[in-house]
């Protein structure tokens, strides 16, 4: 068995994981968008025998100078492959990771594959939500919606909202804006810069992979989301609104609108993606759908364990204005927070 790596996966890597998973966060198109939008490294660890891929490991190597931390794709990557391979797998990767300095590893799992949990990995729970589209059409769903959805949705549009997919250069900044509208509500640091949506945008979106939805009201951006597409799923991956807007349901129109246009793609999921499991109203917005939590969880190996404590110390620092400096400082690219993939959208609308 010979472990190689991937700095810029391609056909072959391709190949091996859409034998075991439709996910777009296995393939190597992803990997674009983790590098320009994230300034990481990809680094897809594969395990080769008689010359076929059997086993492997997406990851993006994040540098923030004094620290450097490999997620196993963001927002999900785990073990890919022939489970008896995962463990033979491990213990190699275990030296390569302490070769190339790396003071950290995170590996998530998602609610479409069974997780492999590493041993001597700690881990770290959240929730994640799963709406079960099989058997529904547009109209069946409409008529499942509790009484309260159909009342937002509809008070949404006879308000006057409507809701277009997007897709210009202009409305990445458009949903940028709406974006930091509810970071700074939210009380919450901004982890995705300008270049993370750029390149979602040029990346996935432009080729039909994901979609840019944005509610007007009277020809104003009001709120905002976007999709990313898997094979046989829909992500609900970023959100964006103007708290003044709120009484009017846009994210209630923004949802219905993203559901039938999953339905439209023949998906059997939409995926509401991870949640701290202590954001009870935004575990509330996401189940009030029918849709299903469940316990999510982020597997985490320190191999340089003083320089993780400092890196702990200083997330928990994030939060305050000196932190929030000291962070701006110490990283060339985004400060993942725990789950929703490391930080994907977790509790950026607070509904």
């Amino acid at each position: 068995m010979d472990l190689g790596v991937f700095e810029s996966p391609g056909k072959e890597w391709d190949e091996f994981a859409s034998r075991y998973t439709d996910l777009i966060f296995y393939q190597s198109v992803w990997s674009e968008v983790l590098r320009k939008g994230l300034g990481g490294q990809p680094l897809y660890f594969y395990l080769r025998e008689g010359g076929e891929i059997v086993a492997g490991l997406p990851g993006i190597l994040l540098s923030f100078k004094i620290f450097k931390i490999l997620y196993a794709s963001i927002p999900y990557g785990n073990l890919v492959g022939n489970k008896s391979y995962f463990s033979p797998l491990m213990g190699l990767l275990k030296e390569e990771f302490r070769k190339r300095g790396i003071d950290q590893v995170r590996i998530t799992e998602s609610p479409f594959l069974k997780s492999y949990p590493p041993s001597s990995f700690k881990s770290v729970s959240a929730k994640c939500t799963l709406l079960d589209l099989r058997g529904f059409d547009k109209e069946k769903i409409w008529e499942v919606y509790k009484k309260n959805i159909r009342r937002d949705v509809r008070k949404a549009q006879k308000s006057g909202i409507t809701v277009r997919s997007r897709n210009s250069r202009e409305d990445i900044d458009i949903f940028y804006r709406l974006y930091l509208a509810s970071m700074e509500r939210n009380r919450a640091m901004a982890k995705y810069p300008l270049r993370w949506f750029e390149a979602i945008y040029e990346i996935v979106a432009k080729r039909g992979l994901g979609a840019i939805l944005i509610a007007e009201l009277n020809h104003e951006a009001i709120a905002g989301v976007v999709l990313i597409h898997s094979q046989s799923s829909t992500h609900y991956f970023h959100n964006g609104s103007q708290y003044e807007f709120l009484k009017f349901c846009p994210n209630e129109l923004l949802v219905h609108f993203s559901l039938e246009k999953a339905i439209e793609k023949g998906n059997s999921f939409f995926d509401f993606m991870g949640s701290d499991p202590n954001d009870l109203s935004l575990l509330r917005f996401k189940e009030k759908w029918g849709s299903q939590s469940m316990d999510i969880y982020t597997y985490v190996k320190d191999y340089h364990p003083f320089r993780c404590k400092i890196w702990e110390l200083g997330k928990r620092m994030g939060s305050s204005e000196i932190g929030n400096w000291l962070i701006k400082i110490l990283r060339p690219s985004p400060f993942p927070s725990p789950h929703r993939g490391e930080g994907v959208g977790e509790g950026e609308e607070k509904i």
